[in-house]
C-alpha cells in the first residue's frame, strides 16, 4: 500500500480562500449578512434572522428557538446550512445520525467546553474549563424522525431551554443512569411541513420558520428585489463548495470576546420587560435572540427586530391556516361560535363532547370531511385550541 499524502500535499485541490469574499470595512456580523445574500435567494427577506440566529452566543444564552429550513429540493436549504456550519467550524449532523452519536456529541467535553488562561500569577500554567458556544446543523430531517425515534423530538422538545435541558438515559452499570444536557441553537432542515402538524405542536412554540424556493418559484416582484433573472442568477449565486473554508469560525470565537459578551449582557438586562408586539411565547425564545441581533448591530433596536420577528412569525401562522386540515378548519369554525355565544351570555365556553362528536360525523356523513374522524384526532384539534375535557364531558377552555 503506498502512502499518498506527500504528494497529495503538494498537489492540493486549489479553491479560493473565504477572505477573498471577505470585507475587511465591514463589521464580522455585516459579513455575515453579505454572505447570505449571495448564497441563496429568499422568498421573503429574512437574511437578518439567519444573520442573527448563526450568531447566538450559545453560553451567553439560556432560551433558543430552533431555525427550521422548510421547502422543497433544491431550493437553498442545504446551502444555508452548509454557511452556518462553515460559521462554527462543526459537522452537519444527518438525520440517519443514531441517538447514542447526537447524545455522545452534545455531553462530550470537546465541544461543552473549553479551557481559558486564568492570568493567575500564581498558577501561571492553570487555566480554567468554562461553558463553550456550541451549534447543531441537521439534514433533512423528516417527519419519522421525530414519530418513529422519540427520544430525538423529546431533544427538541426540552433542548431549547438551559434551565431544562437535562435528559436522563440508561447507564453501562446496571442499576444506574447517567444524564447529558442538550440545550443549543439548532438548525434543520425538511421538505415536510414539520412546523404545520399538530403532532408536532409541542415543537412548533419553538421554532423560527424561514421558508426557502426554488429560483424559477420566486415571483417576478421578488426576482427584481434581489437584482436577479432567469439567466443571470447563476453568475449572482456563491458556490459554497467551491471555497476554501479553513480558520473561518475562528472569526465567530474572536467576535464574542469579553466585552462583547458584557455589551450581551447589560442590552438583555434592559430587554427583559420589553419586546412590545410579541405574545407570551414569542417572548419566550426571542428574548437571547433579539439580544444577538442588537448586539451585533444587525438590528439597531428591538423596535426594528420585534418587527421583522412579527414578519416571520405572520407568515408561520398564515402557512399553518393554508395547511389546516378540514376538520381543524371545521372545529374552529364551531369553536368561534361558542366563544362568541359565552361572550354576550357572560359565560364560560364549553361544549360537550358528545355534541362535538356528532357534529363531526354530520360533517362526515354531509360530504365535509373526507376521513371520518376518531376521538383521538377531536382531541388532537381541542387541545391546540386550549380546550380539555372535565367530569361532565365537556370541552372547556383552559
Amino acid at each position: 500500500m503506498y502512502d499518498y499524502s506527500v504528494l497529495l500535499e503538494n498537489h492540493p485541490d486549489y479553491f479560493p480562500s473565504w477572505s477573498n469574499f471577505y470585507d475587511s470595512s465591514l463589521t464580522y456580523p455585516q459579513n455575515l449578512l453579505s454572505l447570505f445574500k449571495r448564497a441563496v435567494f429568499l422568498p421573503y427577506d429574512f437574511y437578518n434572522i439567519l444573520t442573527v440566529y448563526a450568531l447566538i452566543p450559545s453560553a451567553l444564552a439560556k432560551r433558543v428557538p430552533y431555525l427550521f429550513l422548510y421547502g422543497v429540493s433544491g431550493s437553498g436549504k442545504s446551502t444555508v446550512g452548509k454557511l452556518i456550519a462553515h460559521i462554527h467550524g462543526i459537522t452537519i449532523t444527518s438525520s440517519e445520525t443514531t441517538y447514542a452519536a447526537i447524545r455522545n456529541n452534545l455531553r462530550d467535553r470537546k465541544h461543552r467546553t473549553i479551557l481559558v488562561e486564568t492570568n493567575d500569577p500564581k498558577f501561571p500554567s492553570c487555566g480554567k474549563v468554562i461553558e463553550a458556544n456550541i451549534f447543531m446543523v441537521w439534514e433533512d430531517i423528516n417527519t419519522n424522525t421525530f414519530t418513529k425515534r422519540p427520544e430525538i423530538y423529546n431533544m427538541f422538545k426540552f433542548g431549547y431551554d438551559k434551565s431544562c435541558d437535562t435528559i436522563q438515559m440508561s447507564s453501562e452499570i446496571k442499576g444506574k443512569n447517567e444524564t447529558f444536557r442538550c440545550f443549543c441553537p439548532k438548525v434543520f432542515s425538511s421538505i415536510d411541513p414539520i412546523h404545520t402538524l399538530e403532532n408536532f405542536k409541542e415543537l412548533r412554540r419553538r421554532l423560527i420558520v424561514v421558508p426557502t424556493r426554488k429560483i424559477e418559484d420566486l415571483t417576478e416582484e421578488r426576482k427584481a428585489e434581489l437584482g436577479i433573472s432567469d439567466d443571470n442568477y447563476q453568475d449572482k449565486l456563491m458556490k459554497l463548495d467551491n471555497i476554501e473554508w479553513q480558520g473561518f469560525s475562528q472569526k465567530f470565537k474572536e467576535f464574542w470576546d469579553l466585552n462583547k459578551a458584557e455589551i450581551y449582557l447589560t442590552i438583555k438586562n434592559s430587554l427583559s420587560k420589553g419586546l412590545k408586539g410579541l405574545n407570551s411565547t414569542e417572548k419566550a425564545i426571542s428574548l437571547d435572540l433579539i439580544t444577538t441581533g442588537i448586539t451585533t448591530g444587525i438590528w439597531q433596536d428591538e423596535i426594528v427586530a420585534v418587527k421583522e420577528l412579527k414578519d416571520c412569525f405572520n407568515w408561520l401562522k398564515s402557512d399553518i391556516a393554508d395547511n389546516q386540515s378540514p376538520l381543524t378548519a371545521m372545529i374552529e369554525l364551531t369553536i368561534k361560535q361558542i366563544e362568541t355565544n359565552a361572550f354576550h351570555g357572560n359565560t364560560a365556553p364549553f361544549i360537550y363532547a358528545q355534541q362535538l362528536k356528532n357534529n363531526c360525523e354530520a360533517w362526515y356523513s354531509q360530504g365535509w370531511l373526507i376521513d371520518k374522524p376518531n376521538n383521538k384526532a377531536i382531541a388532537a384539534v381541542m387541545h391546540e385550541y386550549g380546550y380539555r375535557m372535565n367530569s361532565k364531558g365537556q370541552w372547556v377552555k383552559q
